[in-house]
């Protein structure tokens, strides 16, 4: 897949000088009526006329531009040589700009992951712009967390196959790490990757609370050498150190996932519906509306949802009827609102409450006092919120936090 993803090329620049005609010769005229070149005083001050000026000049109509360069697709342009109207310039560059292909970005990807015993990971990406912008998302089975559940329980079926208490206590969650990554031949500067969460039985991605990792388009990734002389980790190191950072990190899925399912949403107490808590988190009337039925069909009762039903549920949502691209702006916004769920319930709890009230003209509707204008992810911010239930006992005990503390000792010590 990777190998045939399209390899930017730069290519030279030129303007046409229209004062100048084919054999050299300069228009004085056409100077003359360009606006707001005083003649008179070009002529008082190099005490020559213009027109003498010019007799003498021999300019260049075609003049190379030095400090850009033509950022093209070679296919296209080949193409558009054959006489086809089709677009071959992703940008304009500085002559800076150095291109990071790929091929040159992505294959090293390999390598850095069976370094690390990575045999195992799959992927998919999406573009557009014939590949001028491109995401890939990269799952690492390697990297597995089970997220274990309370007592077993008797498992409901909707009509997609997924179980009804896949997000109650008594179903265990199978989380895979991985990472999206990706580039933008358009004017951006930099090759960018950040942690992702993959849940395996429904295909669902989500990102991760991880550090985003840029690249600059400077230097020639592909030569360690080079880049150690500049100060740059050589391309493959830099994808390791991504791998080991996000195997670091999985050890915080267990409580992240624990506290989203201790939080729900009692859809009888609050004064909006579950389709209006999407849309105020900016989610588009058709998905709220197909997120809000899966939410409620999962729930028990149907009306409190957890939070983690409530980000479960767009993720299949987009999943299912998403109709755009996934390397969209739009989409990615709806991934960063799942995400956002699991790493700051509390803080999006009260952000769908603060849109109610902004949007309310029934002051009895109102939930949050007027003074409260802050946003809070501490989980006893929320507790006074009516309609939102927080499980005490199902949130990380001590010993459960140790567990993970060990997990990060042992990981550091093995390193």
């Amino acid at each position: 897949m990777i190998s045939i993803l399209p390899r930017a090329s730069s290519g030279e620049l030129w303007t046409t000088n229209e004062f100048v005609a084919t054999d050299g010769t300069v228009d004085a005229e056409a100077i003359k009526a360009v606006h707001g070149l005083d003649a008179e005083r070009f002529e008082a001050e190099t005490g020559q006329s213009l027109d003498a000026a010019a007799r003498e000049a021999r300019g260049e109509p075609i003049v190379p531009v030095e400090d850009h360069q033509d950022i093209v697709d070679e296919r296209r342009k080949a193409l558009h040589a054959l006489g086809y109207d089709v677009k071959f310039r992703w940008q304009i560059a500085s002559d800076r700009y150095s291109i990071i292909n790929p091929q040159e970005a992505y294959l090293p990807i390999v390598d850095a992951l069976e370094h690390r015993g990575e045999t195992e990971a799959f992927g998919w990406a999406s573009y557009r712009d014939w590949g001028g912008l491109l995401k890939l998302f990269v799952v690492c089975p390697g990297l597995e967390q089970t997220v274990t559940g309370g007592e077993a329980s008797d498992p409901e079926t909707d009509t997609k196959g997924l179980t009804a208490v896949s997000e109650m206590d008594g179903t265990d969650i199978v989380v895979y790490g991985g990472f999206e990554t990706g580039y933008d031949f358009r004017g951006t500067q930099t090759l960018w990757a950040k942690p992702i969460l993959y849940f395996p039985e429904t295909g669902a991605v989500v990102p991760d609370t991880g550090k985003r990792y840029t690249r600059r388009h400077y230097g020639r990734a592909t030569d360690a050498a080079h880049e150690r002389a500049n100060d740059r980790v050589p391309i493959t190191e830099w994808w390791q150190s991504i791998y080991d950072d996000i195997d670091l990190r999985m050890v915080e899925v267990d409580r992240t996932i624990r506290r989203a399912r201790a939080i729900a949403y009692d859809f009888e107490t609050l004064p909006f519906s579950t389709t209006d808590c999407y849309r105020y988190w900016g989610i588009a009337e058709t998905y709220a509306l197909l997120a809000a039925d899966r939410a409620t069909t999962l729930a028990e009762p149907a009306s409190r949802p957890t939070v983690y039903n409530l980000q479960l549920s767009l993720l299949l949502a987009l999943l299912d009827e998403y109709g755009g691209s996934w390397a969209s702006n739009t989409h990615q916004e709806y991934l960063e609102v799942a995400g956002e769920l699991l790493r700051t319930p509390a803080m999006m709890i009260q952000l769908a409450v603060k849109e109610h009230d902004c949007q309310t003209d029934e002051p009895t509707e109102r939930v949050l006092d007027e003074d409260q204008q802050t946003l809070s992810d501490a989980l006893e911010d929320i507790v006074d919120i009516p309609g939102i239930d927080v499980d005490t006992e199902a949130a990380l005990s001590d010993e459960q936090a140790q567990r993970l503390h060990d997990q990060v000792q042992r990981q550091l010590n093995d390193g």
